[in-house]
């Protein structure tokens, strides 16, 4: 009656035929008990394991000694293979000896340990990946190095990384199953799922769109997602077309992920940051004169390379002592801050602007080709012009611009050329004086 009710399987076995099975054994081959009664144990076999499972019963009937517990799979009759433990020993069956049997479904047991070797591997790659964010040099690199491990890793095939850019959360990087147009940069104001992610810290897991009421979905199909923040600085989602798609297991694994994607961003910001302070003027924006040092020598490298000139723009504020004595340094602040800001706009992107000491500023000029007497000319009608806004300047003033070339062929000192420029600047006010070196 026990072995009738067991939940096990039992099976006696003599001569290689099975002589009896309980109803387990039935339930799980998928046989009616007097279909496998007297058939060959081979049949019930994965082809790959006929030979261990035979050689063991073998030896075992031959009085050896051979691992009575082991794993094999056994075919059912759908055809399925059906991993199972099994359990033997001998005993006598009608006066001879056989094998009894024992036979444990252990498919759920297979698949919890697969599932723990899966998430294990997962979690190995993932701090690999971390090895690879702590070497990202920039805030792109992150994005694509989260995104290519959100699919590799994790197996996500639909998702995106935003990040915060003013009032507007803008793709940085989006996997491969991604279309054109499926993702979009969008407003902060606007709301939607990714801004109430950014906003709250939280990390929502979905499956379906009437769990997350305010989502503002791009494509009508997608059903199922994750979203979560990337520090302060984006937010990270995945979507499916299929509901119920993703696990609190899925969201905990790619939190590894964004938490390590995180801290890279925040190095790389901080670099950024004290890179700026080390080399930019805390007041007006542009570079100094710690920036100039470390960087003419490579400017002058590349004059002598391609054997350009470099034009060097000496320039002082007309009028800027007026204004701190009649308005005040707060808004004479203020001026030096407008100034340097037209400077930059009139000039171009490869121009080098560098506040000198006090209201004077230095403009490094690569491959002017004679024309910075132009760029000169255009400046200073500039802020004349920006002058005449009360909001620019509350008093009119102009700039005094003194110009100077350093040429590769001449090999001039660069001291003695920017000495040359400062007299010029100089003497385009009417005032000279004796500059230190």
């Amino acid at each position: 009656m026990l072995v009738e009710r067991s939940n096990d399987g039992v099976a006696v076995i003599q001569d290689g035929v099975i002589q009896y099975v309980n109803p387990r054994v039935a339930e799980l081959f998928g046989f009616a008990v007097e279909d496998i009664v007297g058939t060959d144990l081979a049949r019930y076999l994965h082809p790959e394991d006929v030979d261990l499972v035979q050689t063991r019963y073998a030896r075992r009937m031959a009085g050896e000694d051979v691992p009575s517990i082991y794993e094999t799979r056994v075919l059912c009759k759908s055809g399925e293979a059906i991993p199972v433990e099994i359990n033997a020993g001998v005993l006598a069956y009608l006066g001879r000896p056989a094998d009894i049997v024992l036979v444990r479904d252990i498919r759920d047991r297979k698949h919890t340990e697969e599932a723990l070797l899966e998430a294990n591997r997962k979690v190995e790659e993932l701090h690999q990946a971390a090895y690879r964010l702590a070497d990202a040099k920039s805030e792109d690199d992150v994005c694509r190095l989260t995104v290519h491990a959100a699919e590799e890793i994790l197996s996500f095939t639909k998702c995106t990384l935003d990040i915060v850019e003013g009032d507007h959360l803008v793709v940085k990087a989006t996997s491969d199953g991604i279309k054109p147009g499926e993702s979009r940069n969008m407003p902060l104001e606007e709301g939607g799922l990714a801004s109430e992610t950014l906003k709250t810290g939280q990390t929502y897991v979905f499956g379906s769109l009437e769990e997350v009421p305010n989502a503002r979905p791009t494509h009508s199909e997608i059903q199922s997602g994750i979203s979560l923040p990337l520090g302060s600085f984006g937010v990270f989602q995945v979507v499916s077309k299929e509901a119920h798609a993703f696990s609190q297991e899925d969201a905990k694994l790619l939190g590894l992920l964004i938490r390590h994607a995180a801290e890279a961003m925040e190095r790389i910001h901080l670099h950024t940051e004290l890179e700026e302070q080390a080399t930019h003027d805390p007041l007006t924006g542009v570079y100094n004169r710690r920036h100039f040092t470390e960087r003419i020598g490579k400017e002058l490298e590349r004059s002598k390379r391609y054997e350009h000139p470099l034009a060097f723009l000496m320039i002082d504020i007309n009028g800027f002592k007026s204004v701190n004595d009649s308005f005040g340094h707060q808004i004479g602040d203020s001026v030096l801050c407008n100034v340097a800001k037209e400077i930059e706009e009139e000039l171009r992107s490869v121009d080098i602007v560098i506040r000198y000491g006090g209201d004077e500023f230095l403009a490094v000029l690569p491959e002017t080709n004679g024309e910075a007497d132009i760029i000169a000319e255009r400046l200073r009608k500039a802020i004349e012009e920006r002058s005449r806004d009360p909001e620019f300047s509350p008093t009119p003033i102009s700039l005094a611009i003194g110009m100077a070339y350093w040429s590769p062929s001449d090999g001039q000192p660069l001291d003695d050329v920017l000495r040359q420029a400062d007299v010029r600047m100089y003497a385009s006010k009417g005032v000279r004086r004796q500059r230190l070196a």
